[in-house]
């Protein structure tokens, strides 16, 4: 089902760029001297309109062609695709092919390009193997292109390397893509929102997490509050940090804590980790009572350097890929 065919000029034809009348207009020529044919293959054509509305050019006799039949949410995603990479000023085909420096052959599904930079969006249905994923990005990347991957399926490689999103929901209901309709989400896109993990230059939400603690001094026992733990949440990561992930880092939390004369001052221990100390006393206090969390403190963070450096060497941490949200207007 592809969204583009050549004439017998040996023009290209986009269908997502045709108006209703030069839609009309094709079909009825074509019927009569079919003078259309398919990219992949140069077989006749016919010219087809899918359910949500979606146009597209269909091989007038099946079988014959190595290139397959889509299902409809393959073409659908597509032509989203081709909507959002025009809109935000690229120009953008689908079913383009090309070669590496070295000859070897490729085909994206949709490529955009904007200046030098160039961008293809690969819809993937059907499983396909980490390592096919990897090999085909690294073909794209000797090419001087950047690829982009919806998979259907969960499961699917997801690193720095390799700009990937999983679409859900049907086209009866609306597909979408890490919450968003799909159509936004590839909006965002290409309106570079697209971002891996929480890294440094962007903005997240921060909340810090406190609790109540006894003294263990036998002399003292005062009740301090203290804090836990931070949750930094940007895009589609998250981050939680222990207080003891501070330890060489503490200049980085103090300045984001409203003051409190119950809370003790968070100070670094002989194991190099970080601990809240008695409001009282300054012994470290090490157990929070169950139930007594509260937030200390939440709202916007700028991740600097050292922020990205200290999320990123926490064991659990697990990025991937996520939509900025829009910055709020002046």
């Amino acid at each position: 089902m592809p969204l583009r065919c050549l004439d017998d000029a040996d023009r290209s034809l986009d269908a997502s760029l045709l108006t209703t009348a030069e839609w009309t207009a094709l079909t009825a020529t074509n019927r009569h001297v079919r003078h259309l044919r398919t990219v992949c293959c140069g077989s006749p054509l016919v010219l087809k309109t899918s359910r949500l509305g979606t146009r597209f050019f269909a091989h007038l006799a099946l079988g014959g062609c190595a290139s397959g039949d889509e299902s409809p949410e393959h073409l659908h995603l597509k032509a989203l695709a081709i909507v959002a990479a025009r809109r935000a000023g690229w120009t953008a085909e689908a079913e383009v092919a090309g070669t590496t420096p070295d000859g070897e052959p490729w085909r994206a599904d949709v490529l955009a390009t904007r200046g030098r930079h160039r961008v293809a969006v690969e819809v993937q249905w059907s499983p396909q193997d980490d390592a096919v994923t990897r090999f085909r990005q690294a073909r794209y990347a000797t090419s001087g292109v950047r690829g982009l991957w919806l998979f259907r399926r969960a499961g699917f490689l997801c690193d720095a390397d390799v700009p990937a999103m999983r679409v859900t929901g049907s086209l009866k209901d609306g597909l979408t893509i890490l919450g968003l309709p799909a159509a936004d989400a590839l909006d965002a896109v290409f309106d570079r929102r697209l971002r891996f993990g929480i890294p440094a230059g962007t903005t997240a939400a921060m909340t810090v997490r406190g609790g109540v603690a006894t003294c263990w001094g036998s002399d003292c026992g005062a009740l301090s509050r203290g804090v836990t733990a931070a949750e930094i949440v940007g895009a589609g990561s998250t981050a939680t940090l222990d207080l003891a992930a501070f330890g060489d880092c503490m200049h980085l939390l103090t300045p984001l804590l409203p003051p409190d004369p119950l809370r003790g001052r968070i100070r670094r221990s002989r194991d190099g980790t970080a601990a809240t100390g008695c409001f009282r006393c300054d012994r470290p206090l090490t157990r929070f009572g169950r139930g007594s969390g509260f937030v200390v403190a939440s709202g916007r963070l700028p991740i600097t350097p050292d922020w990205a450096a200290l999320i990123a060497a926490q064991p659990d941490y697990r990025p991937a890929w996520g939509i900025a949200p829009v910055a709020a207007s002046a």
